[in-house]
């Protein structure tokens, strides 16, 4: 699943999405989200930001509302993709 020098892509994801759902194609949407979840999140959760990789960042309060409202996009698009891989799945 892991590409070069560890990192997932959509694709990856993608592809994992639809093993899940031929195994329940009923299964709930936010299930098969939580489990793709981990597949999203950086390999390595760090603070030190020369380390190179993704790492976790303090939100500033001013920003929080607009950060929220942009991973709560990010979730829908996701749940968007889940239904549309059910949707071809159910199709063929």
């Amino acid at each position: 699943m892991l590409k070069k020098e560890n990192r997932t892509t959509k694709q990856d994801v993608l592809r994992k999405i639809e093993a899940i759902l031929k195994e329940d194609v009923d299964m709930e949407t936010k299930s098969v989200f939580a489990k793709i979840e981990k597949f999203l999140e950086p390999i390595e959760k760090t603070d030190n930001s020369s380390a190179g990789g993704i790492g976790y960042v303090q939100i500033d309060e001013k920003l929080k509302a607009e950060y929220l409202a942009w991973e709560e996009n990010i979730k829908q698009e996701w749940f968007e993709a889940i239904e549309n891989i059910r949707k071809n799945i159910r199709d063929k």
